[in-house]
């Protein structure tokens, strides 16, 4: 009687523990970022108002509003492992956690906003620039993917209307 006792308590534990990976997997899923974008808000000055987007799979768009060299809608295509390291590191960082705005102190400055699309939500953090310390190094990095004027793999593939 024994044996069957504990043979059916450890086959319930299996199915139970079964049941918590599978949700793990998928929390783990529904978390999964899908994209990344960076806007440099423009200032009362000349300061470059653009958006840098990557794409898991590899596609950066770049979109120039205005103050730069050539306006526009620019895409990229590189291999999806760089793009994933760069995404990798907004879910190291856990910019899910971070506030959703941060207190501008001079309004002058050009901002920073991310916006954060995960697999079934999107997080937007407003001011990203007097937030944590990491926010800036991941502009740093994503101003690196947008280098448009240097490089002429870009493919123009829309035009910014203007107002």
């Amino acid at each position: 009687m024994k044996k069957i006792i504990l043979f059916l308590l450890a086959v319930a534990v299996g199915f139970s523990a079964d049941a918590r990976t599978k949700k793990k997997k998928k929390t783990q899923a529904a978390n999964e970022i899908i994209s990344v974008s960076m806007h440099r808000t423009t200032c009362y000055g000349r300061c470059p108002d653009y958006t840098i987007e990557l794409n898991k799979s590899g596609l950066v768009t770049y979109t120039a509003t205005m103050n730069l060299p050539d306006t526009g809608i620019f895409t990229k295509k590189l291999a999806a492992v760089k793009t994933m390291e760069l995404i990798t590191k907004f879910k190291d960082y856990r910019v899910d956690t971070c506030l959703d705005e941060y207190d501008n102190r001079i309004p002058d400055l050009p901002g920073i906003i991310y916006e954060i699309k995960y697999t079934n939500k999107t997080k937007k953090i407003y001011n990203a620039g007097w937030g944590p310390g990491f926010l800036k190094q991941l502009a740093t990095e994503m101003d690196n993917f947008g280098k448009q004027e240097r490089d002429r793999s870009w493919k123009k593939t829309g035009f910014i209307k203007k107002k």
